[in-house]
């Protein structure tokens, strides 16, 4: 099945797992060092494009606790404050985050949420641990979203003066209508998986050692459907979102100018003296 992906370059950062009931992708701890890994970009690509390929069997994206959480955004943001250093003359930044989060061309997860909202297949998110707002987006994304009950959504954003990237706004205020979107973006600054639920950001929150249980049971729940009604379906849903390349043409405008704030330097020894 995936003779076109280059599993060699995506070992550290995701594998595949084929079950019966599924088709799983395990993201790892270091997910987001595919931003350094040209070719694992280009090869994350090439398991989307194979993935399309086994349509109405469900899929699940499923993140560890550790993956998406504040520390290893820290971190990364840590290291653009390494790379900005020879750019600090400069009138304006070229962000070192484009080929992560940002321009369309590179971003792996603006094309990973393009391709959630039109494969032909049902797609399940599972998020666990700490987790940075943003990446919520990608589990908006998706058909059903599950947690895990230490799941927490940290907007760390406000501490650092930045907005949202990852797509998280194109699909936040179809879910929890404009207002409450302003509300958990500029002043809420943790979300626990309960909360979440509430708001009906989640489909379920599970114990850990549930959560094996409950995939099975909503994979089994979300795969009624052909393949071409489920596509009608997120044709006609997708028709009330706003255009995909306006949204990211103006998230990526905006995360440039607040990098030319040097955000990692609000970060706990991120500043030029390790404080």
């Amino acid at each position: 099945m995936f003779d076109g992906t280059d599993f060699s370059t995506l070992e550290p950062f995701l594998r595949v797992e084929q079950f019966e009931w599924a088709d799983m992708v395990r993201f790892g701890d270091d997910l987001l060092g595919v931003a350094d890994a040209p070719r694992a970009i280009e090869s994350f690509r090439a398991l989307l494009e194979e993935l399309t390929h086994r349509p109405g069997k469900p899929l699940v994206f499923q993140a560890t606790s550790h993956c998406f959480c504040p520390d290893r955004c820290g971190a990364l943001l840590k290291g653009l404050g390494e790379l900005d250093g020879p750019r600090k003359e400069r009138d304006t930044f070229s962000s070192p985050l484009a080929g992560l989060i940002m321009a369309r061309e590179e971003n792996v997860f603006g094309g990973l949420i393009r391709w959630l909202r039109s494969v032909r297949r049902p797609v399940i998110m599972v998020f666990q641990g700490d987790v940075v707002l943003p990446f919520l987006g990608i589990g908006l994304a998706c058909d059903c979203r599950i947690a895990t009950t230490d799941t927490v959504f940290h907007n760390q954003g406000r501490e650092l003066d930045m907005p949202p990237g990852g797509g998280l706004l194109y699909l936040l205020p179809a879910y929890v209508g404009l207002g409450r979107a302003n509300a958990l973006v500029t002043r809420i600054g943790r979300m626990p998986a309960q909360s979440a639920l509430e708001w009906g950001l989640l489909d379920e929150v599970v114990a850990p050692s549930e959560l094996d249980q409950a995939l099975q049971r909503v994979a089994a729940e979300v795969s009624c459907f052909s393949p071409e009604t489920l596509d009608t379906i997120k044709q006609m849903l997708n028709l009330r979102l706003p255009s995909f390349d306006d949204f990211f043409t103006i998230e990526t405008r905006g995360l440039d100018r607040a990098l030319r704030g040097r955000p990692w330097e609000k970060l706990p020894g991120g500043g030029p003296d390790g404080t």
